[in-house]
């Protein structure tokens, strides 16, 4: 899934938390992962957090199951700890490594206090509703997910409550053991079975079965991570190191908030040109996958872990130092002039949009329209379902800007049935699009460009 390298996060020098009123130190509990003395938060610690200048959103912290241990960075006043909350989702439980201050906050979610929201979402333990895939060996891959009946464009396939959520200052202010204790201490707090579930995942790394050693917890995570972005209204100060590749186009524009394991939907395979994408839900703490085109039996189903419109060399580099792997699928395989034309076809993607995107661009009359045709043909040519919506918007958008309505009307359209499956009914490009099939004229885009040149021309 869509994830950084854990191990390249520099490791820094830590103090042990201190033990006194505020938790205990001792041997830690007979668990999977037995390995020396560890703190556990008390609980003034875990109530002190909110009641001493802490913005908890909540008048009293979370009823956790379990919380522990706790590790204290020396470069701040942050302690994380392990907390994990066996009840949720219908007794399918959560971990987080957080600390006490972020975990009640994120407690708050709809998912901890609107039980029905989560209520039958994850099917992959118990399954309420007949499903259209199953989980095989794929050769060459491993296990992956493959449909077993019809699935159309759009239709839900997988859905998971997130099992593991790491807080990603973690990573940046504790050494790499410190971490995958708390790590370890995450999957084995969960239920037996969604434990298990978690431990036979794949990793990079040859392990047992179940993995009897942390390190394989943490191979697990790294191979199978989301990155996930949500407000946890706290303000905090952070600059993780990607330690991304200098000639890597993908950049992080802004640092994610938690990494996220989902189980079930960390079995899909990748392709540069997937038929799947998935979504996070903030409110129930679920990603979902939907269907990006019609799946026919017997067809992998597959996501893409990164961000595909490039070029075929800065994709295979992406994944090869991102997951280890030589991505071998249908877009990558292509030989010769088919491959030369791909690439070209991804670069001049990227020229369109960046002159589409240019509201100070001004063209010949027709260029810019003609532009967005070409534009959604080539997303078309490249199979790029899980983002048409973006052609379209761009497209309608465009039309729009020279007072051509009805055209800009249709690719509007077009942009908000393509988006809803993909980003969310609520997204604010599909609002954005729907507002402007709505009511053309009265959208800020109505005849902008030629404004713009008319503008110019004085």
């Amino acid at each position: 899934m869509r994830t950084v390298q854990l191990l390249l996060f520099a490791s820094r020098a830590l103090g042990r938390s201190n033990p006194g009123s505020a938790e205990t130190c001792g041997l830690r509990p007979s668990t999977p992962f037995d390995s020396g003395p560890v703190c556990f938060p008390g609980p003034e610690y875990l109530s002190g957090q909110c009641q001493n200048g802490g913005d908890c959103a909540s008048p009293r912290p979370h009823a956790w199951t379990r919380s522990s241990p706790c590790f204290q960075s020396a470069e701040s006043e942050d302690r994380f700890c392990v907390f994990t909350d066996a009840a949720f989702a219908d007794g399918r439980g959560i971990s987080l490594v957080t600390t006490a201050q972020r975990a009640n906050h994120v407690a708050t979610a709809p998912a901890f206090t609107n039980p029905e929201l989560t209520k039958h979402l994850n099917q992959d333990l118990v399954q309420t509703v007949p499903a259209r895939h199953e989980v095989r060996e794929i050769p060459g891959k491993g296990m992956g997910v493959v449909a077993t009946a019809p699935i159309p464009r759009g239709a839900l396939i997988l859905a998971n409550t997130a099992s593991i959520l790491v807080d990603y200052r973690a990573y940046h202010t504790l050494p790499t053991a410190h971490y995958t204790d708390l790590q370890t201490h995450a999957a084995a707090h969960l239920p037996p079975a969604h434990r298990a579930a978690l431990l036979n995942l794949s990793s990079h790394n040859p392990r047992t079965n179940p993995p009897a050693d942390p390190a394989d917890i943490s191979g697990i995570l790294a191979t199978n991570i989301f990155d996930i972005d949500f407000d946890t209204d706290i303000d905090i100060d952070i600059d993780i190191d990607l330690d991304l590749d200098p000639e890597d186009e993908e950049k992080e524009e802004e640092s994610p908030t938690f990494a996220a394991l989902f189980p079930a939907i960390a079995r899909l395979n990748h392709a540069c040109r997937p038929n799947a994408d998935y979504r996070f839900d903030h409110a129930a703490l679920a990603q979902s996958v939907r269907a990006a085109r019609d799946i026919v039996p017997g067809e992998e189903i597959t996501v893409s872990y990164i961000d595909a419109v490039r070029p075929r060399a800065a994709r295979v580099r992406r994944l090869k130092r991102g997951w280890g792997f030589e991505c071998d699928c249908a877009l990558c395989v292509l030989e010769g002039g088919r491959q030369r034309e791909a690439d070209e076809r991804v670069g001049l993607i990227g020229e369109v949009k960046g002159v589409l995107g240019d509201w100070a661009w001004h063209g010949a009359g027709g260029e810019g329209t003609g532009m967005a045709e070409l534009l959604v043909g080539l997303f078309e040519m490249e199979r790029l379902w899980t983002v048409m919506h973006e052609a379209y918007a761009l497209a309608a958008l465009e039309f729009n800007a020279v007072g051509e309505r009805w055209r800009a009307v249709k690719y509007a359209r077009l942009a908000v049935e393509w988006g809803i499956p993909m980003v969310g009914d609520e997204d604010e490009d599909v609002e954005d699009m729907r507002e402007l099939a709505g009511d053309p004229r009265g959208h800020w885009s109505w005849m902008r460009r030629v404004r713009n040149r008319d503008a110019l021309a004085k």
